[in-house]
């Protein structure tokens, strides 16, 4: 029996093809060397949380750690720095802004987008506004309003204030979603007898999803790693979050700086848990928001 060989004809690849092949692996490397950039102080707070105070001052530097000590993380958990009753209340706060900023967020961007009149455009002017005004300058009128109303030390005013920042945030980026959504099923909606709350509850949050769950995400690391309002209305220790934590093991006389990046470490851990557990929805809420008009 004879076999046929069949010739495969190659093509050659032209020189514009040659040319956006090196043109796409110069942006591969140069998004590499970006993201290297970026995350090396990452990279060494996590090495230097695991050094002892010898290795740490090395000359060199020792970029990758000879030994592992976990002296640091053993004494970050102790009582001395309280980092226990600080990750409670981080919790306890950024999951309460996280509730609150949807709460007041969805049903605001939704009749943003829905009544457009010279109040709703007023509306969205503010909130940009808002958001330019630094943290420091908001929080001593926040501190003297809630002296008065006996809210200092309290998980309410720390998370008042933080809503004060992811709001204006969460209204201008869903507000897209619900100005692109079909008005017609919302029409249909109100013939099945859905009232205005129940419409968006049942039928328009499902559908906007990735949009929610990446406010809600930004909202709370917004909240996790706030520090100047959480110093400024809180001067007791069981009120007090991580970030402020952080702060107390800064000496006046010199840092511990192994159980500093030990801490440091532990604040960061729950930033990167939930960017890798919802990238998914955070990516493509980022991507809806920014085709959205």
């Amino acid at each position: 029996m004879m076999t046929a060989s069949r010739s495969r004809t190659v093509i050659p690849e032209s020189a514009g093809e040659k040319r956006r092949r090196r043109l796409a692996w110069g942006k591969s490397a140069l998004a590499w060397l970006i993201a290297v950039i970026y995350l090396f102080p990452v990279y060494w707070m996590v090495t230097t949380s695991v050094k002892n105070k010898a290795e740490t001052f090395a000359q060199p530097p020792h970029l990758i750690p000879q030994a592992l000590h976990w002296d640091s993380y053993r004494a970050a958990f102790s009582d001395e720095y309280g980092v226990w009753i600080a990750l409670g209340n981080s919790f306890i706060i950024a999951t309460g802004t996280l509730v609150l900023t949807l709460l007041i967020a969805v049903p605001a961007s939704y009749a943003v987008a829905r009544y457009r009149t010279g109040i709703s455009t007023s509306m969205m002017v503010l909130l940009t506004v808002v958001q330019l005004l630094p943290a420091i300058a908001v929080s001593i009128p926040m501190f003297v309003m809630f002296r008065q109303m006996g809210l200092i030390n309290t998980y309410a005013s720390i998370i008042i204030a933080d809503v004060s920042v992811t709001l204006p945030f969460a209204v201008i980026l869903l507000r897209p979603y619900f100005k692109q959504f079909p008005y017609e099923v919302e029409e249909a909606a109100k013939l099945d007898g859905l009232g205005v709350l129940q419409t968006i509850v049942r039928i328009i949050i499902p559908t906007i999803r990735p949009g929610v769950v990446m406010i809600g995400s930004f909202s709370f690391l917004m909240a996790w790693g706030e520090f100047t309002f959480a110093l400024t209305l809180s001067t007791q220790q069981h009120v007090q979050p991580l970030t402020v934590a952080l702060n107390r093991l800064i000496g006046q006389y010199g840092t511990n700086w192994n159980d500093l990046m030990a801490v440091a470490t532990l604040i960061a851990l729950p930033v990167l848990i939930i960017f890798i557990a919802l990238q998914r929805y955070i990516v493509a809420g980022l991507a809806g928001g920014a085709t959205k008009g």
